[in-house]
């Protein structure tokens, strides 16, 4: 009976600590999720909804863990789930327009198999495994080896949901810093609004933290030659390419509309316009743009090709068929 007792205490307590971070951190999380995404109004509370919820669960499963970490540990692992929980079921969908039932399916049967021991490590000075003397102490060759521990890898958590999520984030990472070298560098006119200034030291220290993130397996080889070539050139600040990066980016994120929307900008101020019609025509099948966006990308490359008539006859009509884009009515009240 006071064991029982101990256990709801502790149960209790951990509830403590989730209701503090649902109030005081979680809605901040939501917001900055909310305007990055530009989910609508009415999603955020959903979402926030359903992270607590889950974040609950987590916290009733995970109780004695939860009492005794430190409030920095804590709250890092609930941002992480929900991070991923957002990105799972809110995020993806959306980009991805899949149906329910996708999001649904259980994983493969390959990663849900019952474990197998771990064969002896054998590693190097970096602390990389050396796959093949491993596979010659194990009395495996080196291709079983390699799918064993690829095996055990997915058994631990590093799975397709995980390569996926860290994918985005690599490629949200190369869409900011080829951001900031064309604002830095003066290449994109951009509206009127409060924006941060550019940073891109700060993007490229957060491409070296991605780095870790991608363990040397055939899975990542894609991602890890990306970074290699970024990563080994000197001076890269000054000499790397806002319109590659932005290539990279819609190779590893193809249904991210911001990418897409930068990309545009890139080709048009090299003045590849044909290029730029193509990024705009695959942001709009495949990353669905706001209107604003759309019209104001389309009115510029009308612009470019020496039809300034027809952008602003664009403007207009787009601003008589969409009332609520104030801006697209102040820009066409401007021009006209």
């Amino acid at each position: 009976m006071t064991h029982r007792l101990d256990d709801d205490a502790v149960r209790q307590l951990a509830l403590e600590h989730w209701r503090r971070f649902c109030d005081h951190i979680l809605p901040h999380m939501v917001r900055r999720i909310a305007r990055w995404r530009q989910l609508p109004r009415t999603m955020q509370a959903e979402l926030q909804l359903e992270l607590a919820q889950e974040l609950a669960a987590d916290c009733l499963a995970q109780a004695a863990q939860v009492v005794v970490q430190p409030p920095r540990v804590r709250h890092g692992r609930w941002l992480r789930l929900a991070e991923r929980y957002a990105y799972a079921h809110y995020i993806q969908p959306r980009r991805r327009r899949c149906a329910p039932d996708e999001l649904l399916a259980p994983p493969e049967p390959s990663l849900v198999a019952a474990p197998v021991p771990a064969p002896p490590l054998v590693t190097l000075a970096n602390g990389r495994t050396n796959v093949r003397a491993t596979a010659a102490a194990a009395g495996l060759d080196e291709r079983e080896a390699r799918t064993l521990l690829d095996r055990l890898a997915c058994l631990l958590g590093a799975d397709a949901e995980q390569h996926a999520f860290w994918r985005a984030r690599l490629a949200e990472a190369l869409t900011g810093l080829a951001a900031d070298l064309l604002r830095q560098r003066e290449l994109v006119h951009l509206l009127p609004r409060p924006r941060q200034p550019p940073d891109p030291a700060a993007r490229l220290r957060r491409l070296r933290r991605l780095a870790g993130r991608f363990p040397i397996r055939p899975t990542t080889r894609h991602e890890r030659r990306i970074l290699g070539t970024l990563l080994r050139r000197g001076r890269l600040l000054e000499r790397a390419s806002p319109r590659h990066l932005l290539e990279s980016a819609t190779q590893l994120a193809p249904f991210d509309r911001a990418s897409w929307l930068w990309l545009f900008e890139a080709r048009l101020g090299d003045g590849d316009l044909a290029g730029a019609a193509v990024a705009l025509r695959s942001c709009r099948l495949a990353a669905a743009p706001t209107v604003l966006a759309s019209t104001l990308a389309r009115a510029r490359l009308l612009e470019a090709r020496g039809r300034r008539d027809h952008a602003i006859g664009l403007l207009q009509r787009s601003a008589r068929r969409f009332p609520r884009e104030r801006m697209l009515a102040a820009l066409a009240a401007t021009l006209g």
